[in-house]
C-alpha cells in the first residue's frame, strides 16, 4: 500500500484545475457466496432539492447496465489507481441553513472568469463571518439560502479581508426547492449544483455510529472521464486525463455489487463501510476530472489540514486527506446505463 506521503504527493501532480483528486489493487472478493447486505433505503423527505430523484432515490433492483461498464470498470479497478476521500484540498465548505442568521452578513460576490453575466445576478449571498475556503485549486463552497431560497455554489472563492468582499472564479445557483441542477452559471463541471451529492459530517458520523450507508447518492471525479454526458449532467469538462482507449461521460452513475456482504469483508475502516454501503444501496455519479481514478467529496472541517482532516474522519480510518479506501472491491463496481 503506498504511504501517505506517496497519495499525497501523487494527488498533487495529477490534480488539474477543475478536479480534485490524487491516484491499490481491489481485494478479491467471493460475491457468490456473499450475502446481500447493501444499507437498507428509508423513506425519507429530501431536505433539499426534492426534485432530484437521480440523488435521492435508492437505484432499482436489476437496474439496466452500461454497454461499456466492464470496460470503464477495468480502468477503475486497475493495479495502481486509487480511490481517495477528498477531505481538505478539494473538499467543500458546505453552509446550511443552521449556520446562517439574521447577522449574517450578505455579500454581492463578483467573477473574474468572462463567461458571461454575473450568475449570482442581483443576489446577495449570506457568508458566515470566518468561513474558511479549502485550499485546492478549486476552493469551493456552496450555501443554502432560506431567505432566498436558492443554493450559491462559488469556484475558487476568496475573501479580501482588507475590502471585506468575496469573489470567486466563477459560480452556480441551484433552487433549493427544484432537482439539484445549476439553473444559473455551473459551481461543477457538469452543472450539478455542488451541494448535491457532497458528504455532511453529521450524515457521515450517524452512518458510521448505525454502520449504515449515506441515505442519499455519492459525488465523485474519476480521472477516466471524457468529454461526452449523460443525465443528471448537462455538460462535461472531461479530458480523459488517464488517456484511455474508452473515456467515461460524465454524469454516470456507478454502483457497487448489491449481491456483496459488506460487513463480511475484512480489513474495512468503518469509513470504508460506509462508503461501500452507500455504493450499493445509492451509488455515485461523475460530476467532474480529476487525478485518481475515483475520488469521494466530503464536506471539510473547519481547521483541517491535509494531516489533520478532522476527528470525524480520523476517527473512522480516514486519518489523512487523499485517504485511499484500498479495501473497497472495486473490481466489483458496474456502471448504470443512463
Amino acid at each position: 500500500m503506498p504511504t501517505r506521503d506517496a497519495i499525497l504527493l501523487s494527488a498533487l501532480e495529477v490534480t488539474r484545475r477543475s478536479s480534485r483528486s490524487a491516484p491499490v489493487a481491489s481485494p478479491a472478493v467471493d460475491v457468490t457466496a456473499a450475502t446481500a447486505a447493501a444499507s437498507t433505503a428509508t423513506t425519507q423527505t429530501p431536505p433539499f432539492f426534492p426534485g432530484a430523484d437521480w440523488l435521492w432515490n435508492p437505484i432499482a433492483s436489476n437496474p439496466a447496465i452500461a454497454a461499456n461498464s466492464a470496460t470503464w470498470v477495468s480502468y477503475l479497478s486497475a493495479a495502481g489507481t486509487q480511490h481517495v476521500a477528498n477531505l481538505n484540498d478539494f473538499g467543500v465548505t458546505l453552509i446550511s441553513a443552521s449556520n446562517i442568521t439574521a447577522s449574517t452578513p450578505r455579500y454581492r460576490v463578483t467573477f473574474t472568469k468572462k463567461w458571461g453575466a454575473n450568475p449570482f445576478g442581483s443576489y446577495t449571498v449570506p457568508i458566515p463571518v470566518g468561513t474558511q475556503v479549502p485550499p485546492g485549486s478549486d476552493g469551493q463552497i456552496a450555501i443554502l439560502d432560506p431567505k432566498t431560497g436558492n443554493v450559491f455554489g462559488i469556484w475558487q472563492a476568496k475573501y479580501n479581508s482588507k475590502k471585506q468582499t468575496w469573489s470567486g472564479s466563477w459560480g452556480g445557483v441551484t433552487p433549493i426547492n427544484g432537482n439539484g441542477i445549476d439553473t444559473s452559471g455551473s459551481t461543477t463541471a457538469t452543472g450539478i449544483a455542488r451541494y448535491a451529492g457532497v458528504i455532511t459530517t453529521a450524515e457521515f458520523s450517524a452512518a458510521v455510529a448505525a454502520n449504515t450507508g449515506i441515505n442519499h447518492a455519492l459525488v465523485v471525479s474519476t480521472n477516466i472521464a471524457g468529454a461526452g454526458f449523460v443525465g443528471p449532467a448537462i455538460k462535461s469538462d472531461g479530458s480523459n486525463i488517464a488517456g484511455v482507449a474508452v473515456p467515461m461521460p460524465e454524469g454516470y452513475r456507478i454502483q457497487l455489487d448489491p449481491s456483496i456482504n459488506v460487513d463480511a469483508i475484512p480489513g474495512l475502516t468503518p469509513a470504508e463501510r460506509v462508503i461501500a454501503k452507500t455504493l450499493q444501496t445509492y451509488g455515485a455519479y461523475v460530476v467532474d476530472q480529476g487525478g485518481a481514478a475515483l475520488a469521494v467529496f466530503f464536506q471539510r472541517v473547519p481547521g483541517a489540514t491535509s494531516s489533520k482532516p478532522g476527528t470525524e474522519y480520523a476517527s473512522a480510518g480516514l486519518a489523512w486527506d487523499y485517504a485511499d479506501m484500498s479495501n473497497i472491491p472495486w473490481s466489483q463496481l458496474r456502471v448504470l446505463a443512463a
